[in-house]
């Protein structure tokens, strides 16, 4: 603990939001400064959070309320703002933010030296809705089952509130989800739909059910043009958005966060846990928690931009364009002195490289202006730049997933460590390494370790596998645009019949020393790759094709 210190009590306001302010004023006026805040529950709101809410659900945003709430003229709260701040260490153990609306409660933006210890973000009235499976009827000729969902005391829906747009059914007695349709409801009252649902085999009445009021919005945590970032002992409950956005920022360690839903709750973030892009430096995940939430627990990027016009000399405009913009709300540009990398975005084929030296971010038009350090080739339709400055070292040790939407990892960088991972019951597959052309998110991987890790049943829905996928996924990948995976000793138990290993598009793959229990017929796909070193599990047989300098022993 620093010399100084001081306690959240020793502020007062006439609210917790505006104490916290005069708290952060404080530690920006004073460098190096520890914050106590002692246990207990501060509730966090503000009138423009609470009519984002009171939009959201009662339909006045429509029936995806995104459109609004992502996008970088979106008016926000937010609640507690390390903004300026440098040397600050914060230790709330106990401590939970009671959020009232919708908004982003903590933003670390334009800090350096930073650590939050042991808070707690939760919201009064959850950003989802949660209700039980009632009256359930056999399954009509269409195979669809009507039903009344009786939702909650504390969740009151409205007629127009949006209630498709990411749900889950969950089985209290096996503690899994179960992915069904809600094919068509009637509202009744702000308790209760008339509903037909899917018939999936494991519904009964007093099955649970899950739905999201919005996609991505503001996060729970921002962290943007920070550096030296530290959360410990961190948990969030719930966001109307994602849990954790680190943009543009550098060095950034998280030990302990627990993304998880509140007691008696099976569901936590709106979408993903965590999301980070164009950072610097190391990032580290160590003993993490993530069960439920709307999307992956993590997904690590740069972007791609597309080639827009050319100008004089060197000089080219460029753009991303991600179909929902970036996860940050804000532009994503280049320094000067970066490095850039020409992509084939059909094919991800690297075309070459250029060093920045000179930008002019254009931020209201959504784009920046740079000039390069030789010319680009005559033809530039199908390339698009990406700044592998901006490409941390990852690092993903002894941390679980469970029971959530899409993959559990998802990493387009140039250096990670997975290692003694648990992954359980995931809708997509546990870990993915691969370029998302199709979205402008990249890059293609390489240099990443896989070591250690346990599966069970993941890719319920979706995937090429149920463990790990290596792949360039563009309309026509060819070659091997991904470079030196090493995939190891990991356990990994597919019931759902898929691989437990999928690997395309790789020059440099080695994979050795994997338990793969699977009851489909291929232990693993190994296609279109160069220089792959395998050691085929006991039990199945894999699947090759078309690879090149190619040696395999039995394991």
């Amino acid at each position: 603990m620093s010399e100084k210190t001081v306690n959240l009590s020793e502020f007062t306001a006439a609210s917790d939001i505006e104490t916290f302010a005069a708290a952060m004023e404080h530690l920006r006026a004073n460098p190096g400064t520890t914050l106590i805040v002692p246990p207990g529950t501060y509730h966090i709101t503000s009138d423009l959070a609470k009519r984002a809410m009171h939009s959201v659900m009662t339909g006045e945003w429509g029936g995806n309320p995104q459109r609004i709430m992502f996008n970088p003229k979106y008016e926000y709260t937010r609640g507690i703002s390390f903004d300026g701040q440098q040397g600050t260490r914060v230790i709330a153990d106990g401590a939970v933010l009671m959020v009232e609306g919708f908004m982003e409660p903590v933003s670390l933006i334009n800090c350096t030296d930073v650590e939050i210890r042991g808070l707690t973000i939760d919201h009064l009235r959850k950003p989802y809705s949660r209700g039980t499976i009632t009256n359930l009827q056999p399954a009509d000729e269409n195979g669809s089952r009507a039903c009344v969902i009786e939702f909650d005391e504390t969740c009151p829906i409205y007629e127009k509130t949006p209630l498709t747009l990411r749900y889950i059914f969950y089985d209290p007695e096996t503690g899994r989800n179960l992915y069904t349709g809600l094919h068509r409801y009637e509202f009744m009252d702000s308790h209760h739909l008339r509903a037909n649902i899917g018939n999936h085999l494991a519904l009964r009445d007093g099955i649970l059910f899950y739905t999201v009021h919005s996609f991505h919005s503001r996060p729970a945590i921002l962290i943007e043009h920070a550096k030296n970032i530290r959360l410990t002992d961190v948990t969030i409950h719930s966001q109307p958005g994602m849990g954790i956005v680190g943009n543009r920022s550098e060095d950034v360690i998280i030990t302990g966060l627990n993304v998880v839903p509140s007691a008696d709750h099976h569901f936590s973030t709106n979408t993903d846990a965590t999301h980070f892009t164009s950072m610097k430096g190391l990032l580290r995940f160590e003993n993490c928690t993530f069960d439920g939430q709307g999307d992956d627990f993590t997904n690590v990027h740069s972007y791609y931009q597309a080639i827009l016009e050319r100008g004089e000399g060197n000089t080219c405009v460029m753009q991303e364009k991600t179909p929902d913009g970036t996860h940050a709300q804000t532009l994503d540009y280049p320094d000067i002195g970066d490095t850039l990398e020409l992509t084939n975005r059909k094919t991800l084929r690297t075309v070459g490289h250029y060093t920045v030296t000179d930008c002019v971010p254009m931020h209201d038009d959504w784009k920046c202006q740079v000039t390069l350090d030789k010319s680009l080739p005559d033809d530039t339709e199908d390339l698009v730049f990406s700044d592998i400055t901006r490409l941390p070292r990852v690092e993903l040790v002894n941390c679980t997933a469970t029971r959530h939407f899409a993959r559990s990892i998802l990493l387009k960088n140039r250096d990670a460590l997975i290692e003694n991972c648990t992954f359980r019951d995931i809708m997509g597959p546990a870990i993915v390494a691969a370029a998302e052309a199709w979205w402008y998110e990249g890059v293609c991987p390489a240099n990443i370790t896989i070591r250690g890790n346990k599966i069970y049943n993941c890719a319920e829905t979706w995937g090429e596998a149920g463990g790990i996928v290596v792949k360039a996924d563009s309309d026509q990948a060819e070659g091997c645009s991904i470079f030196n995976i090493t995939i190891e000793d990991n356990y990994i138990e597919c019931p759902n019949g898929k691989p437990g290993i999928f690997v395309r598009n790789t020059d440099g793959v080695t994979i050795r020393n994997n338990t793969i229990v699977t009851t489909g017929k291929i232990s693993m796909h190994i296609e279109s790759c160069d220089n792959a070193d395998i050691q085929t599990p006991d039990g199945k047989p894999l699947a090759i094709l078309n690879c090149n300098h190619f040696q395999m022993k039995q394991g």
